[in-house]
Parts: structure tokens; sequence; C-alpha cells
């Protein structure tokens, strides 16, 4: 949380922390949400830098443990800020205080939609994270097709890729109609062949998602598991940041297995012999 030139949140954290009891506490906190009330009242005086203060200070109550039932409008406002600073705010504070079911939540959509569509990667991260933690129904009749572009994109970087596979992630599971599996099951293929790791593991969660509900649409992404593993267990090309313990990206290996399970028998006999094979070497591996 920056604090830089917010003097009077610095204050009031430090007031909490010298609080001796929890009553001290709490009467300190009733007397900051009492002052924010009021500003909120008198909002057409408050700038951007203003808002941004008080939303603060309510995420620091809201972590505290207390009830914060005001202010929502305020704190969705800050998403349509026009610098980055104030809209930072908006996104991570609405992302804590609401969930998908808040009403506020359809004054931005377009906002969100708009950050989405950009070029600011910057912004588009924002939006996607948002929409990744509290993301309904509303949002992925909306964005959901904005989302795909993002992910198949080849121009886009692996930070935002990933984010956008996580994003599509939410969206599908609060609405499966958004992801057409007549066309998916190709671009998932070319998706698994992924080699950025960090995009790699965040497409497998979306992919178990999707052969969780149907597995034969994408029998044609099989394979693909199969060659994710057998990288895995032969270590090629794992960067360092992604080995745990010596092992490389065991949550990618667990996501795989996981999607295979999924599928059934394998009745292909090189199919099964390679896949057994790349198991082999994993216990191998681990051992």
């Amino acid at each position: 949380m920056a604090l830089s030139g917010m003097r009077g949140l610095s204050v009031f954290i430090s007031d909490i922390r010298n609080c001796h009891n929890k009553e001290q506490e709490r009467l300190r906190v009733d007397k900051e949400l009492g002052n924010i009330r009021t500003r909120f009242k008198n909002e057409k005086g408050l700038s951007h830098y203003e808002k941004k203060k008080y939303v603060w200070k309510m995420l620091y109550i809201h972590m505290l443990g207390y009830d914060v039932d005001f202010g929502h409008m305020e704190t969705v406002s800050l998403i349509s800020a026009p610098k980055y600073p104030e809209k930072q705010v908006g996104y991570i504070v609405t992302s804590c205080l609401l969930n998908e079911n808040n009403d506020f939540l359809r004054m931005v959509i377009n906002t969100v939609r708009n950050d989405i569509i950009g070029r600011n990667e910057t912004y588009q991260c924002l939006a996607l994270t948002m929409v990744g933690n509290i993301g309904g129904k509303e949002f992925s009749e909306s964005l959901a097709p904005d989302v795909q572009k993002l992910l198949i994109s080849s121009s886009c970087r692996p930070v935002v890729r990933k984010k956008a596979a996580l994003c599509l992630l939410r969206l599908y599971r609060k609405n499966p109609d958004v992801v057409n599996i007549d066309g998916w099951s190709d671009r998932m293929a070319q998706l698994l062949d992924e080699r950025d790791l960090g995009v790699l593991t965040s497409v497998m969660s979306l992919f178990v998602s999707l052969v969780s509900n149907n597995a034969e649409a994408y029998w044609n992404c099989l394979p693909k598991c199969v060659r994710i593993l057998e990288r895995m267990a032969r270590n090629q090309d794992i960067p360092q940041e992604y080995t745990y313990y010596g092992i490389p990206s065991p949550w990618l290996q667990v996501k795989a297995m996981r999607a295979l399970q999924y599928f059934p028998t394998i009745e292909d006999p090189s199919a099964r012999r390679a896949l057994f094979e790349v198991h082999l070497l994993l216990l191998l591996y681990s051992t």
C-alpha cells in the first residue's frame, strides 16, 4: 500500500497501531468511518486524490475486520479516473470490497471494457485482474470476446495473456456459453504449444475446466498434454524460476495430469506407451 504523500493515511495507521486494546481500536475506526462518510456526502468538492486517500483508508479498515458498507460508488468511480494512481486504487479496492452481485459494478462495465481493449498494458492487467476475481454473468456476456482476443493475440506480452487466461476461466465458470466449443478446440490445441510457462500454466487451468465439462470436444488436445508432461519430465527449456526444489514446474505437471483424468481410456498403443514413459520419468525425477 503506497503511503507516499498521504500523511492522513499514515497517521491513521499509526493511530491504530498505537491502540492498547480492541476497544480503543474500534473507537478510532468508528471515528474515521464517520469522517469518511461525512466527506463523501460532499463528494462534489472531492478530488480524485482525496477519494483515493479515503478509499485506501476504507480498505485498511476492511482488512482489520470491520464492515465497510458505504462508499462503494466512490470506490467504483475511481476506475474511470484518467490517471493511473487513482485507477489502480479503484480496481484494487473494488476487488476487495465488492462482489459480483453488487449493482455498482454495472456502472463501470464500459470503462473496464475500454481498458481491456485499449493499448495500455498496465490498464489491461488491472481490468483483467479485477474481472478475474469478481466478474459475474453480466461481465462474461460483455467482455468474454475481448478477453479471448487478448489470450490468442500474438502481439500481447505474456503478462497480459496469462491474466487473460485466468480471467476467461472466471467468465467461463460464470457462464459456460461464452466459450464456443466448436471454435475453441483448435485454439486450445494451439495455446497448449505455448513456450512461456507462466502463460501455459494459466492456460492449463482454463483447459482443466473446459475438459471437465466436455472432454470429447477436446480430444485433439490430449497429445499436447502428454508433450507438456514430457517437457517437464526431461526438464527441457524450463526457466530456473519455475523449478521448485529441483522439480520442473510441479504445478503445471499437476494441472496437466488433472486434465488427462477427464479423457476416456487411451486405446492407441503408441500414445499409451508415451504416457507411461512420461509418468515413469516424472516418478524417477521426483524421488
